[in-house]
């Protein structure tokens, strides 16, 4: 999905400030959201990969799957995409809009992924310190990944904090190579 991310950016932006003036975040949130999750299923990725379609059929065909679920600026968005061959591009948009929401309501999620699971206290200890660096409320997701040897790495919007045992091996071997 990183391939996606700069074509992303301008239509969620876009999206995004449209959204804003026509207080109308949350339904398209909820379109983006299904546009996406339509994209990434299976059976229409077969069919949207069809070099036999050309792009505006590409996005009829997801137009007859949820046009009733998409308002007309949703659906000519859906068109826009599918014209200028970007229809891949719509997960990508969806987390950069929902990135937008959550920095205007003040808040940040936090991907936590250390080499143990943590604890409940050091979850909270973990929080209220990038609450404190980054001034905003912030929901963490944790995961492990035994090959970072010990610490963790945080990632908390552009934010990222490798705190590993593994990077500061590589960073000893890089010094040490010198």
């Amino acid at each position: 999905m990183t391939e996606h991310t700069t074509t992303a950016r301008p239509y969620a932006r876009a999206i995004y400030t449209l959204a804003t003036e026509t207080s109308a975040i949350a339904s398209w949130g909820d379109a983006l959201a299904l546009m996406a999750a339509v994209v990434a299923d299976a059976d229409m990725q077969e069919m949207l990969d069809e070099p036999q379609l050309s792009k505006t059929q590409k996005g009829e065909l997801m137009l007859k799957a949820i046009a009733d679920k998409l308002t007309q600026q949703q659906q000519n968005l859906l068109m826009l995409m599918a014209e200028n061959g970007r229809l891949g591009a719509l997960p990508e948009v969806l987390s950069q809009f929902e990135s937008y929401r959550a920095e205007a309501e003040g808040k940040v999620e936090a991907e936590i992924i250390s080499a143990f699971a943590l604890t409940s206290e050091q979850e909270q200890a973990i929080t209220e310190m990038l609450k404190s660096k980054l001034g905003r409320d912030v929901s963490i997701t944790t995961s492990t990944d035994e090959s970072l040897i010990g610490g963790v790495v945080i990632k908390a919007g552009d934010t990222i904090i490798d705190g590993s045992m593994k990077a500061q091996l590589e960073s000893l071997a890089m010094t040490l190579g010198r």
